[in-house]
Parts: C-alpha cells; sequence; structure tokens
C-alpha cells in the first residue's frame, strides 16, 4: 500500500520541479476592462495586447509543454497545459472582440458619413451638369454673318440654328443624359462585391466608382471641347487665307 502512495508523491514533486512559470496570474479582463473602450486608440491598445497575450501563452505552452515529458505523469500534464493555455487565451479573446466591434462601428460611421459627402457632391455636379442644357437653349442666337456664299466657301458651323433645332438639341441631350446614367446603374450592378463588406462599404465603393467615371467623363468633355475649339481656330485660319488669296487675285491687272 505504500508503494503506490510513495509513487504519486514522487510524481507530483517531479510535476511541480519542472513546471513552467506562466506568464501572468492577472485575468486579462482585469488588465483591460472592457468597459475603458470607449476610443479607437484605446480600441486598438487592447487588439495589440491581445496579440502579446497570445503570443506570450504559446510560447509559454511550447515550454511547459516540452517539460512534462520530463515529469512522471506525462499525459496529465500535457493535458492541463493545453487547458490552462486555452483557458486564458480564450477569456482575452472576448475582451479582443469588444475591441474588434468597436472598431468596426467606427469605420462604418465613418463610410456612412464619406457616403454621405460624395452623394450630396455628385448631387451638386450633377445639378450643374442638368443646367447646362437649360442655359444653352435660352441664350441668344450669336450673330453670323449669313450672307449667301458661293459653293465651296466657308463652313458648314456658319450657319445659325432655328429655335426648333436648339430645342431638339436640348432634348437630345437630356435624353444622351439618361441613357448614360442607366449604363452607369447597369454597370454598377455588374461589378463583383466582397461577401463580407458591409452594405455601408458597398454603398461607399459604388459612390467611388461613379466618381471616378464621372471624373472619366469630365476628362473626355474637356478633350473633345479642345479638339473643337482647334477645329474652329483653323477653320478661320484657311477663311483668313482664303480672303488673303480673293483680294490679291482682284489686285493682279488682267490681259
Amino acid at each position: 500500500m505504500r508503494i503506490p502512495l510513495i509513487l504519486f508523491t514522487l510524481g507530483l514533486l517531479s510535476f511541480n520541479a519542472w513546471a513552467v512559470e506562466p506568464p501572468s496570474t492577472v485575468p486579462f479582463a482585469k488588465r483591460y476592462d472592457p468597459a475603458s473602450i470607449t476610443t479607437a486608440s484605446r480600441a486598438r491598445e487592447v487588439i495589440a495586447a491581445y496579440d502579446n497575450e497570445k503570443r506570450v501563452w504559446e510560447n509559454w505552452y511550447k515550454e511547459e509543454t516540452a517539460q512534462c515529458y520530463r515529469n512522471f505523469f506525462v499525459t496529465y500534464c500535457l493535458d492541463k497545459a493545453k487547458s490552462e493555455r486555452t483557458e486564458h487565451i480564450n477569456e482575452a479573446r472576448r475582451v479582443w472582440l469588444v475591441a474588434r466591434d468597436f472598431l468596426r462601428k467606427e469605420r462604418s460611421e465613418q463610410a456612412v458619413k464619406d457616403r454621405k459627402a460624395a452623394e450630396a457632391k455628385q448631387a451638386a455636379k450633377n445639378a450643374k451638369m442638368d443646367a447646362q442644357p437649360a442655359r444653352v437653349a435660352k441664350a441668344p442666337p450669336k450673330t453670323r454673318d449669313v450672307t449667301p456664299r458661293k459653293p465651296g466657301e466657308g463652313h458648314a458651323a456658319d450657319r445659325v440654328l432655328t429655335p426648333e433645332e436648339e430645342k431638339a438639341n436640348a432634348e437630345a441631350y437630356a435624353m444622351k443624359q439618361q441613357e448614360r446614367e442607366q449604363r452607369i446603374a447597369e454597370q454598377e450592378s455588374k461589378v463583383p462585391e466582397a461577401p463580407s463588406m458591409t452594405p455601408e462599404e458597398r454603398i461607399q465603393a459604388r459612390a467611388e466608382r461613379r466618381a471616378a467615371a464621372e471624373k472619366k467623363r469630365a476628362e473626355n468633355i474637356k478633350k473633345r471641347a479642345e479638339k473643337a475649339a482647334e477645329y474652329e481656330r483653323q477653320v478661320k485660319l484657311r477663311e483668313e487665307q482664303e480672303k488673303k488669296n480673293s483680294v490679291t487675285g482682284d489686285l493682279i491687272p488682267r490681259l
């Protein structure tokens, strides 16, 4: 009867002799109270502390399991080390979840603010663009020289548009604007989105894509305007050259 008791006592002495000191005896929740997570900086501090807590307990577990093989009760030692590590990491993880959710909520609220700002900016830009056809339609026609010319003289751009033609142009412009909005909406619906994105993040992503499309469209309009201005300049130069040639021809004496 004394032999089992002696073996048990020797086993306990061996277990205590080779045990590794745990990283901390104070629970993580007491060192980082979840109620103290009220700012983003505090939340990031808790997250960094959790990463460190997990790392030191993993290192402790490796050292402890290595020492377990030098003890008498190897299986009991391994199970105890695993249970202790899991318990402390899970306790720290519960605090980490509070910090993570706090940051997620803050990012979501910021995304909503950014989306509203982008939508307001885009609405102002759309209102400005929608007002352009009306100004063009109401603007008085430019005074141009409508003197009949011989075939081949001048250019078709010199012709003054009638009110009916200007109205038709304005309606065609409005129709193109509507078609463009429909194309953009269809393209946005076909763009794949990550399943993990929140509704606010999806709205923000659509607003960013729409802003990029509007920027590209504005650049294209600017390029077309520059080409049109260059074309008008070339037309004027050609007309001036034709006038000079005509005057020179009149001065030459005919035989």
